[in-house]
């Protein structure tokens, strides 16, 4: 069905000028133009941006002054617009728009919900950090950070299982004041873990630039977030230590009200734990499957973490219940095997399912599927 689609898409990127280039980083946009351009589907921005190669001034998305948003049938733009405290694009939402609009809330805050009527206008929004205990609202989807091909070219060729050294990378640059859910993870974990693994948390200096200009381009436009350094490591390293997030209470569901935001603060100070997690995604987790290690986080069934394609704790990640770490360090120390088998299934799983071409596909398929439900619903008014 996709490869048929005849649909245009038209890209609102960070508009600002005379800021450091990373700050506008949007590996939201970038995963999916990515797809969009294997797949063959044009696209177009309101300016240039993610330049390709440090040689030439090509950018993955491109201006033309004689395409508008008006011209495409689908308008994307990213929680850039309210971070930066900009007005929305002029007329996102006149009433005589032909094109759906779409919102991917890479954003750690829930607060927005409640602060900006937009929400409820756009008719999607793809949210990362998804949890379905709460309730975002209809026109919210659960989304993720997934793979650009900048990471999966830095991750291409991953060692064998049996080369790497018989350690795990947990390398938070706060992990003791940072996230609680990564606090208290790894007060419990890393004691116990340490007896299988030997630890690795060794830091990237963030100072110690490259020098190729390949390599120091996607680390401008990254805004810091690309060493070269760090994904010999990670696949060097048989598993990798991913938990983050905020423990929330079970109620409201709805995760902007005051009471909600309140109960995560209030969490976090006493350091108490939940059944509700919310701002648990990030690169690492993406990073971690890419390069064939074994990806531990926290049991994303038990604490209502929601993805679009959700993996199988034990197959293709390992989901930590803080309530019982032993019973996962005595898991593994029973089967020498499931590291391996875990690391290289996790590997495919997140190749299959988050790299550009199926996140493009999922995201277009979700958008199709709403317009064949809202035609059945204006045929079915129809009869009445």
């Amino acid at each position: 069905m996709i490869n048929s689609f005849k649909d245009t898409i038209y890209f609102y990127c960070d508009p600002r000028k005379g800021i450091p280039t990373g700050d506008k980083f949007q590996h939201l946009l970038i995963c999916l133009a990515e797809g969009f351009r294997e797949l063959g589907i044009p696209f177009f921005s309101n300016i240039n941006y993610w330049q390709e190669s440090p040689e030439k001034e090509e950018y993955l998305f491109n201006h033309r002054p004689d395409i508008t948003a008006d011209d495409c049938s689908i308008v994307v733009l990213t929680n850039n617009w309210f971070n930066i405290k900009e007005p929305l694009p002029t007329r996102l939402f006149h009433a005589q728009r032909q094109y759906k609009t779409v919102y991917l809330d890479g954003d750690d805050s829930d607060k927005t919900y409640i602060d900006k009527p937009e929400f409820r206008q756009f008719d999607f929004i793809f949210r990362n950090h998804f949890n379905k205990k709460l309730n975002y609202g209809h026109n919210f989807y659960p989304w993720s950070f997934g793979l650009s091909n900048r990471i999966l070219q830095q991750v291409n060729a991953v060692p064998s299982f049996q080369q790497r050294k018989r350690q795990i990378l947990i390398n938070f640059r706060h992990w003791r004041t940072g996230h609680p859910v990564r606090n208290i993870s790894c007060s419990s974990f890393m004691p116990q873990i340490s007896k299988i693994l030997q630890i690795d948390n060794s830091v990237d200096n963030p100072h110690n630039i490259s020098e190729d200009s390949y390599h120091y381009l996607q680390w401008l436009q990254t805004g810091g977030r690309h060493y070269p350094t760090y994904y010999q490591r990670l696949q060097n390293s048989m598993a990798c230590a991913c938990f983050g997030g905020f423990f929330v209470p079970a109620w409201p569901q709805n995760p902007g009200n005051l009471i909600n935001r309140s109960g995560k603060h209030l969490l976090s100070r006493l350091r108490l734990k939940t059944k509700t997690i919310v701002q648990w995604d990030s690169w690492r987790f993406w990073e971690s499957l890419a390069a064939g290690c074994a990806t531990f986080h926290i049991d994303f069934e038990k604490y209502g973490i929601s993805l679009p394609v959700m993996p199988q704790n034990w197959q293709h990640y390992i989901g930590i219940d803080l309530d019982n770490v032993q019973a996962s360090i005595d898991k593994i120390a029973d089967d020498p095997e499931i590291l391996k088998r875990v690391a290289i299934q996790g590997r495919i799983w997140a190749l299959e399912n988050y790299s550009p071409v199926p996140t493009a596909r999922r995201f277009l398929e979700t958008i199709s599927q709403q317009k064949v439900t809202d035609t059945s619903q204006v045929k079915t008014v129809s009869k009445v």
